[in-house]
């Protein structure tokens, strides 16, 4: 759906955005070879922002509701969107008021404001944000579930493409084997695990001794989404290695809940609703004495550069899903000796590659 420009406000218009995976993807939620997001454009007075809107149906957001969102924004965009480019936080507020949940689509929203006030200004968002100057984490790769096989051959790869460290995914019932078998390949990269709440609290607890035998730095959502805080702590009580929540925590209302449960949480725009909550997350966190990381969906240059303008702020990054695609459509932060480098350009910096 598209709306014409108004040059007096901010017009927006929306259209499907499939991409490809170079190899399909597992997670214990499922497997996929495609991702089925939403690109978002913002207009005013000839600059376009750009947004990206990657649903995942766990966090009960699928690419039908994006577009119905999106789609009530477009039919109320003087009352949400307004005048003034400026009015990132302001529009996210208005979001809010106008439907609960669907943080995907305004995230892409959201993001679309920052990258449009950066291109009036001329000036990379994380400029406009006081973030320059700082320095940020390494970015990991990720190791999808896969056969034996395939988990070979996606190790080897990582490692002569020349990634720094790994993440692998877990909540299978040959997670043990998995893990063998990356280590073969890869014995010296640092490794993290994503179990995406595949384990009960007694197979976190054990499995956490048999991954610090292995080197594993931390887990992420060892336990189900829904899964009681007193759970989390007592996995966190009896893990030998640090745990994080995922799925668990969206919001910035969600950090205390699970203070003291957790030794960090990993924050997603497309879970929280955009940059300026993502900063909030980030600041809940640290005020409970938790660790952050930041990770992403399966993403293009959009979404994964939004998020890489935020990656000073955190401890560590999973922003590889751009890393992951077969044909990414947009160029913005750059894969880099381990690093994401942002690009110098206003705005969030992305633009259509050229092929």
């Amino acid at each position: 759906m598209k709306t014409a420009a108004n040059t007096k406000s901010i017009a927006i218009s929306f259209e499907r955005l499939t991409l490809t995976l170079a190899y399909p993807f597992g997670i214990s939620y499922g497997t996929a070879d495609e991702s089925h997001n939403i690109l978002v454009k913002l207009n005013y007075e000839g600059h376009v922002g750009l947004g990206e809107a990657s649903p995942a149906s766990y966090h009960n957001e699928t690419p039908d509701t994006v577009l119905a969102v999106l789609g009530e924004i477009a039919k109320k965009q003087a009352e949400i969107l307004g005048e003034d480019p400026f009015a990132a936080t302001e529009v996210a507020r208005r979001m809010d008021l106008m439907v609960s949940g669907n943080y995907a689509a305004k995230s892409a929203v959201e993001m679309a404001m920052h990258d449009l006030a950066g291109k009036i200004c001329q000036q990379p968002t994380y400029k406009m944000l006081g973030l320059s100057g700082h320095k940020y984490p390494m970015t990991d790769f990720t190791i999808g579930i896969d056969s034996p096989e395939m988990i070979e051959r996606k190790t080897k790869e990582a490692v002569e493409a020349g990634y720094k460290m790994l993440k692998v995914k877990q909540g299978t019932s040959y997670d043990r084997e998995i893990i063998k078998c990356v280590r073969k390949h890869a014995p010296k990269l640092p490794l993290r695990v994503d179990a995406n709440g595949g384990w009960n609290v007694k197979q976190a607890i054990e499995m956490s001794k048999f991954l610090a035998e292995n080197g594993v730095e931390f887990i992420e959502q060892p336990l189900p989404k829904n899964a009681l805080v007193e759970d989390f702590r007592l996995v966190r009580q009896n893990a030998a290695i640090p745990i994080f929540a995922d799925e668990s925590v969206c919001r910035s209302v969600d950090v205390a809940r699970l203070a003291g449960a957790v030794d960090g949480v990993v924050v997603k725009l497309a879970k929280c609703g955009g940059l300026s909550e993502a900063i909030r997350v980030i600041a809940a966190a640290r005020a409970h004495g938790m660790q952050v990381m930041f990770g992403m969906m399966i993403e293009s240059s959009i979404g994964v550069t939004a998020a890489a303008h935020l990656s000073s702020l955190c401890d560590y990054l999973d922003l590889d899903g751009a890393l992951l695609l077969k044909d990414d459509p947009y160029e913005g932060a750059e894969y880099d000796d381990g690093y994401l480098r942002l690009p110098e350009r206003p705005g969030l910096g992305v633009q259509l590659r050229k092929h």
